[in-house]
Parts: structure tokens; sequence; C-alpha cells
């Protein structure tokens, strides 16, 4: 990913993973832009340079951009990838290219000496959950809530 890509897929992921929070019932409405900010900016100090941190733009064989990918190796976690974010964009999915990029970056993965690959997906994205689990992916924990009055 070029750092113009970066720049513009910072604003949109700060935005949509507010969004998320809130929807998931994290954050507030009022802290949670605040709150994306500065996970961000914890995660990706030195932007797409950050060590340890892999950010792809996903281009299909017609020279489109269909998605984004980053990844990242966790020092206290050897052998493991954790996927940050991940998303093929709406004009582009069910085209197969969710399934290809997560099997390349499994190949990536293990060029890197990686056993495993990790990732959180929110409850409310049951489409995400579903690609995950076809590709191989099983749960480990979930977390529950109940609203009461």
């Amino acid at each position: 990913m070029s750092a113009p890509e970066f720049r513009d897929y910072l604003a949109n992921a700060i935005r949509t993973y507010a969004q998320d929070k809130i929807q998931a019932g994290n954050w507030s409405q009022d802290e949670a832009l605040e709150r994306s900010i500065k996970e961000f900016e914890g995660y990706l100090p030195q932007g797409v340079q950050t060590p340890n941190n892999y950010l792809f733009s996903l281009m299909n064989e017609n020279g489109d951009k269909v998605g984004i990918l980053w990844y990242a190796t966790l020092p206290k976690r050897p052998g493991l990838a954790f996927i940050y974010d991940f998303e093929i964009y709406e004009l582009f999915r069910r085209r197969g290219y969710a399934s290809q990029a997560l099997s390349a970056m499994e190949k990536d993965a293990k060029a890197l000496g990686l056993q495993q690959i990790e990732l959180h997906v929110f409850g409310h994205n049951t489409a995400a959950r579903a690609l995950y689990m076809k590709v191989g992916f099983v749960e480990t924990n979930v977390m529950m809530v109940k609203t009461i009055s």
C-alpha cells in the first residue's frame, strides 16, 4: 500500500471502526471517533512503515482495487499473524476475491515462518463470519451480551 493509499485507507478505517464499535455496544457515539483514532495511532505509529505490519491494496486481474488487507506479526505471540483489517469493496464482493486474498496471505504467513492466523470479527458481521469459517477459521471465543431494562 502506498503512502497516499494509506492516508485514504486510514481516514475510512477510523470511521468504520468507530461505527462498528458503536454498533457492537462497545463504545458510545460521543467517544467512538476519538477512541478509534487513538487505537490506530497506537497500532500504526509509523503509518504504512510501522514494523511488523503488512498493509496491502488488493488488486484484481484488471488492475482494479478491490479491497484492502492489513495484518501484523506480534512480538509477544511468536508464530502468529493477526489480521487487523480486511475488506473487499461492495462492488467486488461474491467474486472469490476474499478467498483468494486470504489464501495469498496464508502463503505469505508461511513464508514468514508463522503457524497461525488470528482475527477478530464483530458479531453483527455475519457475512464475514461465514467467509472465515468457509476458508478454515474456527471460533475460539464468543462474547455475548444481553441488554436489560
